[in-house]
């Protein structure tokens, strides 16, 4: 399947109007980051009881979509699945933005970014029996394999396409699983502490991974007036539906295991204590009811528009199901000194949203799609086939039968 690919213009007043709207959303980010770099973590929700934010949230969301996108990209590549071929550039380039916004929203949780390097400094200043020191490895590995992924992609070199893609499939993989084992291997943690974690979260990039790009792709390719087979966005979607019901399962193993054991407080608490509209409101209902709901009928399912309101579902529940495990796994008391209450340690944490971290958060998204929208620029990411613009019937009608009005009208003569 010979398919040919094109930058777009960047010259349409949609075009303008995508880059000022990320703009001021980036400029609202840099103040909050600003703010918070000058006063310290102060002005974030976290606090001794609930030490991670929404900074941590951001980052391991953009991770898992990140992953979820490169893998989906295999299917051409890998897998040879010529029918997807239109869309896996797309799909490389928004894995490699989206792991870049991770990691500067890892640096700007440190607060203090310029320290950065510190990360890199494998098995001098790192302790390289943390998962953190580990998962330092996989990330800025990741972010180089993508780069040089994209690169042979780019210069239509198939052989190493495929080596590459195989590579980074495998990766980004590890990279998921590594984040997910950062949770599942904290002991101390209840409601995080699992064995299962790795698998649930390679599962939840999967699944939101691919909702993001059906979403990207249905809205990019319409907005840059592409041609595209629907049949595409169709098997995207059933995959989608498969993917749903394999994370649903490994979550509920996931739950059932804590809930089965002596020590099921935690669990509980997760699903009935103050923050259980997380749990079932976001990640449950969001990310799991609403889209099945949309998926599993034919009807819906083969309607383009119904799903993109899928894959938004599953974007907002995935968010739902990451802020789900952050904020209430932490928030719950250690138990330090078993039957006592001491101090701070021994209540339930709170965690409140601040401006500042609200203002930073969102620049990050849209940090993540300015480099999207500049990358539809200057790069041959879009298949190069476009609608052509189809005359309304009646005007066509009307300019075939009136002669033109500064052309002569002459009559022909008759045949013999």
């Amino acid at each position: 399947m010979a398919v040919s690919y094109s930058a777009t213009e960047g010259k349409s007043k949609g075009f303008y109007t995508a880059l000022v709207v990320v703009a001021l959303f980036l400029a609202a980010g840099l103040i909050g980051f600003t703010v918070a770099y000058l006063k310290g973590h102060v002005m974030f929700g976290s606090n001794n009881a609930v030490p991670w934010g929404l900074p941590i949230i951001v980052a391991i969301y953009l991770i898992g979509l990140s992953a979820g996108s490169l893998i989906l990209s295999s299917l051409t590549y890998v897998f040879n699945k010529e029918e997807y071929k239109p869309i896996s550039r797309m799909a490389v380039f928004l894995a490699i933005v989206l792991i870049f916004g991770a990691l500067i929203a890892i640096g700007v949780d440190l607060g203090r970014p310029e320290k950065s390097w510190r990360l890199f400094m494998f098995f001098y200043l790192n302790n390289m029996t943390s998962m953190f020191a580990i998962n330092g490895i996989l990330y800025g590995g990741y972010f180089a394999i993508s780069l040089g992924y994209l690169g042979v992609i780019l210069a239509n070199n198939m052989k190493w396409a495929k080596r590459m893609g195989t590579f980074a499939v495998c990766w980004a993989m590890l990279v998921h699983m590594g984040t997910g084992a950062i949770f599942g291997f904290i002991q101390a943690r209840e409601i995080m502490n699992s064995p299962i974690k790795p698998f649930e979260f390679l599962g939840a990039a999967l699944v939101s991974g691919l909702a993001l790009l059906i979403i990207v792709v249905v809205v990019t390719l319409r907005a840059t007036n592409r041609e595209y087979d629907r049949k595409i966005v169709h098997d995207l979607g059933k995959l989608l539906a498969i993917f749903i019901g394999i994370l649903i399962l490994l979550v509920t193993v996931d739950k059932l295991t804590h809930i089965y054991g002596p020590h099921r407080d935690a669990a509980m608490w997760l699903m009935t204590g103050p923050y259980w509209w997380m749990f079932w409101g976001l990640q449950v209902f969001c990310a799991y009811i609403v889209p099945l709901a949309i998926l599993i009928p034919r009807k819906s399912r083969e309607n383009v528009n119904a799903l993109v309101v899928a894959g938004a579902f599953v974007v907002v529940g995935i968010f739902g199901e990451r802020l789900a495990l952050v904020i209430p796994g932490t928030a719950y008391p250690l138990h330090l000194y078993p039957g006592h209450i001491e101090g701070v340690w021994g209540e339930v944490g709170s965690f409140a949203l601040m401006p500042a971290e609200i203002f930073l958060s969102l620049g990050l998204f849209a940090l993540v799609g300015l480099l999207y929208i500049f990358g539809l620029k200057y790069l041959q990411l879009l298949p190069s086939e476009k609608r052509v613009k189809v005359e309304p019937i009646s005007e066509k009608v009307a300019s075939e039968q009136a002669p033109a009005q500064d052309t002569p009208v002459t009559e022909q003569p008759a045949e013999a």
